[in-house]
């Protein structure tokens, strides 16, 4: 079988057929390396690698040399010889655009790598454990994102670049498990402590208002021990929060019976207020104070006003004793008595003073004066 191609030249042939069918076979393998061009045209129109379109090219052009095949041959080469044509401007596009999309996606795992490294740098300081592993996932996804683009990033700086980022993350894991094992025991320790004070505050319940000093005792502890995971020292808190809540709802109900007495004893022990005698106010005074302990306490917010009442009898009553003693000291009625003594000779002279005047100035004054150490008599009397 021959072909017109340049000059006739001889393509093969095929045994024991005939020429039509001979010709039929060498008509589909023009066929076969049309639909190759036809191919190669169309990846070249849709932006293709032009590696890849060049590599199609050269196969295609050895093809097309001395090709077995009947048809236009040399259209098929024509056809690829333009797409030759315009691979070579494609090729240095494509370069071009590689080399700054390899540029961006290096400096993309460069920030991922930084960013890794910021995180793991935090560990001895403040941070959040379980948010900085998130990211730290994230940022490794965003890796392996990078990794799955076409662009070719240089082998030694991608793998510099992952080695930084195993590093980073290797030492945040570290340090991760390090800090629950640590926050794992503490919370054991935690746990321990305040399931103790809750046991001790419940044991109290019997008490009512009676145990609420040992209750705010074990508050106080209970604001000096370890905390535990959130959840958990919530649990022990509510517990702990409820035997108190008993204690105090029992000592509501007495505080205010315990009100009430104290007010009743405040009104009948009133007329201590107007007592004039010392003996009978101490009297009346140690009756209400020994009752008044019995008693017991009273709500906070009546304590002031209940105090203050018995506080005023007080008072009065320690006013009354030290003015009864100040009466009945032996010096100071000695001193009295001599001064009385000296203020009446005082008067005795002025008033013979008085009788001999006749200048009616000179005269007031005397009687003015003689006015005024009476005052003093009668003040010390």
């Amino acid at each position: 079988m021959w072909v017109k191609d340049g000059d006739w030249r001889s393509v093969g042939q095929v045994v024991d057929v005939s020429a039509d069918e001979a010709l039929a076979f060498y008509v589909t393998r023009f066929t076969e390396l049309a639909s190759q061009v036809t191919l190669l045209e169309q990846r070249s129109k849709a932006g293709a690698s032009a590696r890849d379109l060049l590599a199609a090219v050269e196969k295609l052009v050895v093809s097309l040399t001395e090709a077995h095949a009947v048809g236009d041959l040399n259209a098929l080469r024509l056809r690829v010889g333009v797409v030759a044509e315009s691979i070579a401007g494609l090729k240095e596009k494509q370069d071009a655009e590689n080399k700054a999309a390899s540029a961006q996606s290096l400096e993309r795992r460069k920030a991922i790598v930084e960013r890794v490294e910021a995180i793991a740098a935090q560990i001895e300081g403040s941070i959040h454990w379980r948010n900085a592993q998130k990211e730290i996932g994230e940022l490794f996804e965003s890796w392996k994102e990078e990794q799955k683009l076409p662009h070719r990033v240089p082998k030694k700086a991608a793998d510099e670049l992952w080695n930084r980022f195993k590093t980073a993350r290797q030492t945040f894991d570290r340090a991760q498990r390090a800090f629950f094992q640590s926050k794992q025991s503490a919370d054991k320790e935690a746990k321990s402590v305040k399931t103790e004070l809750c046991e001790k505050a419940e044991a109290l319940a019997p008490q009512g208002a009676d145990g609420i000093g040992a209750y705010r005792s074990l508050l106080e502890a209970w604001k000096k021990a370890p905390r535990a995971a959130r959840a958990l020292d919530n649990q022990l808190w509510d517990r702990f929060k409820a035997a108190g809540d008993a204690l105090y709802s029992a000592g509501t109900a007495e505080w205010s019976a315990n009100g009430a007495a104290k007010a009743a004893l405040l009104s009948e022990y009133q007329h201590l207020l107007t007592e004039k005698s010392a003996d009978a106010a101490k009297r009346g005074f140690r009756e209400l104070r020994t009752k008044w302990d019995l008693i017991g306490n009273v709500a906070k917010a009546d304590e002031r006003r209940m105090n203050d009442g018995i506080r005023a009898i007080e008072r009065h009553v320690r006013a009354l004793e030290t003015e009864h003693l100040d009466r009945t000291n032996p010096a100071k009625v000695a001193l009295r008595e001599g001064f009385a003594a000296q203020v009446e000779a005082a008067i005795a002279e002025l008033e013979t003073q008085a009788a001999g005047l006749t200048d009616p100035d000179a005269q007031a004054r005397i009687q003015a004066e003689i006015a005024s150490k009476k005052e003093w008599l009668a003040a010390i009397g």
